[in-house]
């Protein structure tokens, strides 16, 4: 899930492309110039993070704290 904002298989990556084609495909060009994007699984490339690097500190004491696997 490394790099993933959401859990998908290749089957849920492929099942989001094939449908994001065929409305593209099926659209009306008039009413809708810019081409639909459907959300992915992975985080756009100009996307902001959702938290500041103190949040993000934070919650990742609380979740070491958390972990079964934190001595690892």
């Amino acid at each position: 899930m490394r790099g993933y904002d959401w859990v998908a298989s290749h089957a849920d990556v492929a099942a989001i492309t094939l449908a994001e084609w065929f409305v593209n495909v099926h659209r009306d060009r008039e009413k809708s110039r810019e081409p639909i994007r459907f959300p992915r699984p992975w985080p756009d490339a100009g996307a902001k993070p959702n938290v500041t690097p103190d949040e993000l500190a934070e919650l990742t004491e609380k979740l070491l704290a958390r972990s079964a696997l934190r001595d690892r």
